[in-house]
C-alpha cells in the first residue's frame, strides 16, 4: 500500500510539473511576470498611420497587455527595429524586406495599405495625361518607395528617365527631380504660375495640394498603372511588421492586434469616425512633446481616405503579392521566413 501511494505521488508530481512547464512555454500568454506587458507600436506620420486609425482611437483590447502608440517622422520608420524598443510597426513593405534581407529579425504580419500615389499637375496641355505624355517634362518626386515605383512604371512602359532637372530636356526622356517632402512639391506646383508642373504625391498630401493650388489635378493613378502591368489589384505599399522575438513570445497578442485592424478601412469610411480619429490625434499631440503628428491638422475626407486604398490582408494571403512586388522593385527574392505564421 505504501509503495502504491508513493508511486501515485510521484506521478502526480510529474503531472503538476508538466502542466507548470507547459504554461511557462505557452507563447499565447503574456510574458510580463504578472504585470501587463507594454507593447510599443511605431507608425510613420502619414498615410500608413491611417491603417491604425481605429486602433488608436478605440484602443486594442487584449488581456495582460497595454499598447503604446508612437508616431515618428516618416523618414525614421525604417530603422525602428534597430534603434528603438519597437515590438510592432506600420512601415513601407519594401523597407521591411530590405531590413529582413540584412538580417534584422522581423516578420510581416499583414498588409494594410495598397497604394496611395498619384501624379498631380498644373496647366497640363490636355485633360487626360499618360505616362508617355510626360516625356520631355520634369516630374517632382520624393525618395524611397515613391521613386522606386515611379522608375519601375516608366521602365516597364519603355520610357527613358534620368534623375535631375536638365536644362536642355530630351523629348523622349522623363526627368525626375527629387524633393525631401511632399509639401515642397506642393509649394513648387503653387509657384508654377501659368507654366506646366508635375509632381508625385500620396494622399492625404494630394488633398492638401488641391486645397492650396486650385489648378492642381490628379493626372496619373499609380495604382491603375500597376494593375495594368501585373495581375494584382493594388500593390502592398505598407504593412504591419513584428519583431520576430516578440511575435514568438506573444503570438496570441499579435493575432489579436492584427485582427483589430481588419475593420479599419470600413471604419474610416465614415466622416464621424474620421473626426474621432483626428480628435484622438489632437490628444496625442497634447501628451507627446517629442513629435507632433501633422495628421491632426490634415485635410482628411471620406474621398481622401478612399484614395489611400486601405485594407487588410494577412501574411498568408498577401505572400504572393509581396514577393512579386519586392522582386519587381528591388530584384530581391524573399523566403517564407519573412512572413509571420499565426500562432
Amino acid at each position: 500500500m505504501k509503495k502504491f501511494v508513493a508511486v501515485m505521488l510521484a506521478v502526480l508530481t510529474l503531472a503538476v510539473g508538466f502542466v507548470t512547464f507547459a504554461a511557462c512555454k505557452d507563447d499565447k500568454k503574456p510574458q510580463g511576470g504578472g504585470e501587463n506587458v507594454t507593447v510599443n507600436v511605431y507608425l510613420p506620420d502619414g498615410t500608413p498611420a491611417l491603417a491604425l486609425a481605429k486602433a488608436m482611437t478605440e484602443g486594442v483590447s487584449a488581456e495582460g497587455y497595454d499598447v503604446d502608440f508612437k508616431i515618428i517622422a516618416a523618414g525614421d520608420i525604417g530603422k525602428v527595429f534597430a534603434a528603438t524598443n519597437a515590438d510592432l510597426a506600420i512601415m513601407p513593405t519594401i523597407g521591411a524586406a530590405t531590413n529582413y534581407k540584412k538580417g534584422v529579425g522581423i516578420q510581416l504580419v499583414s498588409t494594410n495599405v495598397f497604394g496611395n500615389l498619384y501624379i498631380v499637375g498644373v496647366n497640363a496641355p490636355k485633360e487626360e495625361v499618360s505616362l508617355a505624355d510626360l516625356k520631355g517634362k520634369t516630374v517632382m518626386t520624393t525618395a524611397a518607395t515613391t521613386i522606386q515605383l515611379f522608375e519601375y512604371l516608366l521602365k516597364e512602359n519603355n520610357i527613358k528617365y534620368v534623375e535631375g532637372d536638365a536644362a536642355d530636356k530630351e523629348s523622349d526622356t522623363v526627368y525626375l527631380k527629387s524633393y525631401d517632402d511632399g509639401s515642397q512639391i506642393t509649394q513648387a506646383l503653387a509657384a508654377a504660375g501659368s507654366g506646366e508642373a508635375y509632381g508625385v504625391l500620396g494622399e492625404p498630401q494630394v488633398t492638401v495640394c488641391q486645397s492650396k493650388v486650385s489648378a492642381a489635378k490628379i493626372l496619373v493613378d499609380f495604382q491603375a498603372e500597376w494593375e495594368k502591368l501585373t495581375s494584382f489589384d493594388g500593390y502592398p505599399q505598407a504593412s504591419l511588421i513584428a519583431k520576430k522575438s516578440f511575435a514568438e513570445a506573444n503570438g496570441a497578442f499579435v493575432n489579436a492586434f492584427a485582427a483589430a485592424l481588419e475593420s479599419n478601412a470600413a471604419w474610416l469610411a465614415s466622416a464621424d469616425n474620421i473626426a474621432k480619429f483626428k480628435a484622438a490625434l489632437v490628444s496625442y499631440n497634447e501628451t507627446h512633446s517629442d513629435y507632433q503628428t501633422t495628421l491632426a491638422n490634415a485635410a482628411l475626407t471620406v474621398d481622401t481616405v478612399a484614395r489611400c486604398n486601405l485594407g487588410y490582408r494577412s501574411a498568408a494571403d498577401v505572400k504572393t503579392s509581396v514577393k512579386d512586388y519586392i522582386k519587381r522593385l528591388s530584384g530581391t527574392d524573399l523566403d517564407d521566413g519573412f512572413f509571420y505564421a499565426a500562432a
